[in-house]
């Protein structure tokens, strides 16, 4: 096994193109199928399912997808970090971001970092909360994006923007009732709320919770995704919390989580370590950032 044959790999169930594929992988179309034939043989397994009009990934495929993309994430991260100790003169900033962090300036904010001239080059990583937060101690990573949780005070820290947070019932249940606009916290004490770990959403619909002087009981399954997190609570399985950036389109159930008349909101920030405090490009790289994402009275 070697990288490339995972680069086909992933460059394959992205285009669903043998064509497209080799093109994107600068080689021919022989040496791509060959590169995945050899990487399903040492696999043992299948995956992609070929037909004469398609392909697409097997059960299989699917499931070893989010390795291999994570091992030439890791390629791409051992790269830039050896560029970065062996020449000081490149300026590399490494981004961490929890998967709950959206915005819709984003991606002009990553463009207009680059164009800045304060960094050669802009590296992201989106993580789980405990994997940034080693990162970050560990300085493999510069800053992070992330929402507020009270268990993880810092002391460089700067508020982004916000948004409100949207309860899904569970469809059999059908709470709110029509004509309801929003949903008082405290009517959901001792409900069974659908969570996803790692992001920090959970963390901040707990502080939720606490702030309110209430509990709320776990749903036993654990979802993978903020669109699983909808499905299932639409299913009827349980109740849901997700920030309005992440309902899903045509979810029409979905209403503003609120306290004391009060919108409950999630507090997204930038949090950085001591050695990017020290940097040069530091307060440069948290103003530009704060312009296109907000000044922390911003909601989405």
């Amino acid at each position: 096994m070697n990288l490339n044959q995972l680069k086909y790999m992933v460059s394959l169930a992205q285009y669903c193109s043998f064509k497209e594929a080799s093109k994107h992988c600068c080689v021919t179309q022989p040496t791509l199928s060959n590169g995945i034939s050899q990487l399903e043989s040492q696999l043992g397994g299948k995956l992609f399912k070929r037909t004469t009009r398609s392909v697409e990934l097997t059960r299989f495929g699917q499931h070893i997808l989010p390795l291999a993309q994570a091992v030439l994430e890791a390629k791409d991260e051992l790269e830039k970090t050896a560029v970065r100790f062996l020449d000081p003169g490149t300026q590399i900033l490494r981004i961490g971001m929890s998967p709950v962090v959206t915005h819709p300036y984003f991606n002009a904010c990553i463009h207009a970092l680059k164009d800045s001239e304060l960094w050669s080059d802009v590296f992201l990583k989106q993580c789980f909360m405990d994997d940034m937060a080693e990162r970050l101690q560990n300085d493999t990573i510069d800053l992070v994006l992330q929402p507020r949780q009270s268990t993880r005070p810092s002391i460089y820290r700067k508020p982004l923007f916000h948004e409100p947070l949207m309860y899904l019932p569970p469809q059999h249940d059908l709470i709110p009732r029509p004509g309801e606009d929003m949903v008082d916290i405290q009517t959901l004490e001792n409900q069974t709320i659908i969570l996803t770990d790692g992001c920090g959403l959970s963390d901040v619909i707990k502080d939720a919770f606490d702030e309110a002087g209430i509990t709320f009981r776990r749903y036993p399954g654990q979802a993978l995704s903020y669109d699983v997190v909808a499905q299932w609570a639409d299913l009827g399985l349980a109740g849901s919390i997700l920030p309005r950036s992440h309902i899903p389109k045509g979810f029409l159930h979905a209403k503003p989580l609120f306290y004391n008349a009060k919108p409950i909101l999630i507090h997204y920030e930038i949090v950085w370590n001591m050695a990017f405090n020290s940097n040069g490009h530091r307060q440069k790289t948290i103003e530009l950032l704060s312009h296109y994402l907000g000044n922390g009275s911003q909601v989405l």
